[in-house]
């Protein structure tokens, strides 16, 4: 017999499901407010602020959004056989999906505001193909969705559906968590990142509803012209104005810590880093306040691991771990957070489940060239001399001040200097970065896929070069990179890369 016939069948019979019926709502609330907007706009104007025309209006399209989704809900099946699922969708050019189990190399779910509050959850599966997400199921009960992706990783992992323990596994919630952040820990994260999305956002619903505004809501000097005691404040002396100039800074670095605080509330809320308790080895993350994430990456898919900080985070002791990874999120975002806001203490067990570990105490670091200072210092310090000189000579003098500038400017690239550091032992590279936005990059040597050293023209004269390491899952725009180091000490750290690399 051969080895072909000795492979049984799928499971052809098992029944094709639907989605909940629900995800009629779900979707119909969804291309609603999507097209809000258009009812408003046709009250204001077609209308003319007629209640009766934009109530049917209103009906109108309504009907015929719930009547269009209940028909593409209808028409949309899906099996799961012990090898593979097999998704049946489109109204008139009817699609026939079938993704093998083989080929899927991430099952995540997520769960925005509404859908949690239906119970519903979405599964989103990746294949690594290049195009995205190869399949989504939008619409699945909260147990259903974690029993097909358990199922999915107890298959990749070579377990039998008869031998998978995941019925007889206690509860996650029980099981203390690798890591996890309550709300003070949340807050303390988010003074740290600061941001102004709040004011973006806020921007941006002005823009759109500019029709329901009045003329000139944009423009300050209707503003001011519209204070009743104007010759007031004309008569207020310079300090008092530049009083109110300091206010309204603090004003807005008080908005860009609100928006930071906000910002990481709604991304970081209930953060749980669990040991994946199914099929291969990993680690489940959850998190969100409006939009619940749940995602398991495989430990055999984190191919380096970056500890991020600053200066006054780290003299607090606070540090965001973030791993690069094959696995993707729903997003497609490969540099997945598994410690937003820890301490080193509470890294060091994460990092020893994918057996990478800190730098020891007495590991020496290497500094790089002084050029990599000093170069660019002189390089801004002209462009700022030109920029000075022209905007002096042309507007007003008092733009030479600019060339004031060039101070803190070569401060910054001194002080980034000091921080760009790298070290290697017999299994890992460490490679130090940045000085305002501290990066620690530990990268196993065994997950190294191509090393390239590179000379600019700015290089040849001092014999220096860079040093570009590429994984695989990381960012080709902003590789990792030793930069400004002589020539030869680069060529012998490629060289004992690769050596060691070979022999891990």
């Amino acid at each position: 017999m051969s080895d072909a016939a000795e492979i049984p069948p799928p499971q052809d019979g098992a029944p094709f499901q639907r989605l909940h019926p629900l995800s009629i709502i779900l979707k119909s609330l969804s291309m609603i407010g999507r097209n809000i907007v258009a009812i408003f706009v046709l009250h204001f104007s077609l209308f003319d602020q007629n209640i009766s025309y934009t109530l049917l209006a209103a009906l109108a399209l309504i009907s015929l959004v719930v009547g269009v989704i209940a028909l593409i809900w209808s028409r949309f099946t899906y099996q799961i056989t012990e090898r593979e699922i097999r998704i049946k969708s489109g109204l008139l050019n009817r699609n026939n999906r079938s993704i093998p189990f083989d080929r899927i190399q991430d099952v995540s779910l997520e769960q925005k505001l509404v859908s949690r509050l239906l119970g519903l959850t979405t599964v989103t599966l990746e294949t690594g193909s290049g195009g995205g997400e190869d399949g989504q199921l939008e619409a699945l009960a909260r147990s259903d969705a974690e029993r097909l992706r358990d199922t999915i990783r107890d298959y990749k992992a070579g377990l039998n559906m008869a031998d998978t323990p995941s019925q007889n596994a206690p509860d996650t919630e029980d099981v203390p968590p690798l890591f996890a952040m309550d709300n003070r820990r949340i807050f303390i994260a988010g003074l740290f990142n600061f941001s102004f999305v709040l004011l973006a956002v806020l921007g941006a619903i002005a823009q759109n509803l500019d029709f329901l505004l009045p003329d000139g809501f944009f423009n300050p000097r209707n503003w001011i012209e519209a204070l009743p005691d104007q010759d007031l404040i004309n008569g207020l002396s310079f300090w008092v104005r530049v009083g109110g100039a300091m206010a309204a800074i603090i004003s807005l670095v008080m908005i860009g810590f609100v928006s930071g605080i906000v910002r990481t509330f709604i991304r970081e809320y209930s953060f749980r880093l669990d040991r994946a308790d199914t099929g291969q080895p990993g680690f489940r993350r959850r998190r969100g306040l409006f939009t619940l994430t749940d995602m398991v990456m495989p430990i055999h898919r984190v191919q380096a691991a970056t500890l991020q900080t600053g200066p006054l985070r780290a003299r607090f002791g606070w540090y965001h771990l973030k791993f690069t990874s094959l696995a993707g999120d729903a997003s497609g975002e490969t540099d997945h957070s598994a410690a937003p806001c820890a301490t080193l203490t509470e890294i060091t067990p994460i990092l020893n489940e994918c057996a990478i570990h800190q730098a020891a105490p007495d590991l020496k670091f290497q500094r790089v060239s002084s050029a990599f200072w000093w170069r660019r210092a002189i390089i801004g310090c002209l462009l700022l001399a030109g920029i000075a000189l022209a905007t002096g000579l042309i507007l007003h003098s008092g733009f030479f001040a600019l060339i004031l500038l060039a101070i803190p400017l070569s401060l910054i690239f001194f002080l980034n200097w000091r921080h760009h550091q790298y070290a290697m032992t017999d299994k890992q590279l460490y490679v130090r970065s940045g000085w305002w936005r501290r990066r620690s990059t530990i990268l196993p040597l065994r997950k190294i896929q191509t090393v390239d050293v590179s000379q600019n023209p700015v290089d040849h004269p001092l014999d220096l070069a860079s040093v570009t390491i590429a994984i695989a899952g990381g960012s080709a725009i902003a590789p990792l990179k030793i930069a400004s180091i002589p020539l030869p000490t680069a060529m012998d750290l490629r060289a004992r890369q690769l050596a060691l690399q070979n022999l891990t």
